[in-house]
């Protein structure tokens, strides 16, 4: 992800994933930190499910149930068409600080490719308190919020003080390609194919 590293990143935060009931916490998250864009550039690239695409729809406005499979106002307001490929991991390379929130069913395991590529593409990885693979580790490699309410001023601090903010971001990224070899993921490929 080495050519997607810009040096300059005119975008302070991305979130770039789905929206759909599976992702109750993210959703609570995206709607505390959409209220940034007041003050900051903020980027949502989102792929809604297509019961929140329906529920957002005119005939979905007339149907009852559905309003829970809205996106809050504060969201949808900023949401911008999903991202994918090239054109995603140069979103990645031109913001500051990536988004990250784990899925519902996740329980408390994280270290989904959402952070893999946020780091690789020298964005500040920004995610929810959980347990990350080796290289992701707090206040050192990312940043991580504990709850949605909180989510929005972890966020600002990491921006009001970037300086530190981008050294830990470069950090993660230096960590990220001294652990996360070809080579070793060549190996664990074949320790995993040698136990099926």
């Amino acid at each position: 992800m080495t050519s997607y590293v810009g040096p300059w990143r005119p975008i302070d935060v991305v979130i770039v994933g789905g929206y759909s009931r599976h992702h109750s916490a993210r959703a609570r998250t995206f709607e505390q930190v959409a209220a940034l864009s007041n003050a900051y550039e903020v980027a949502f690239h989102l792929d809604s499910s297509r019961l929140t695409r329906l529920a957002e729809s005119t005939l979905g406005r007339l149907l009852p149930g559905l309003g829970k499979h809205r996106r809050p106002r504060a969201v949808a307001m900023i949401a911008r068409p999903p991202v994918f490929g090239r054109r995603f991991y140069e979103l990645l390379g031109a913001s500051k600080i990536a988004l990250n929130g784990a899925i519902d069913m996740a329980g408390a395991d994280r270290g989904n490719m959402r952070c893999f590529e946020a780091m690789g593409c020298g964005a500040l990885l920004v995610s929810d308190n959980g347990n990350y693979p080796p290289g992701m580790t707090p206040g050192v490699t990312i940043e991580t919020y504990g709850s949605a309410e909180v989510a929005a001023s972890t966020i600002s601090q990491a921006l009001m003080n970037w300086p530190r903010s981008a050294e830990i971001a470069a950090r993660g990224r230096n960590e990220l390609n001294r652990f996360y070899t070809k080579t070793r993921q060549w190996r664990d490929f074949v320790d995993l194919v040698e136990r099926i």
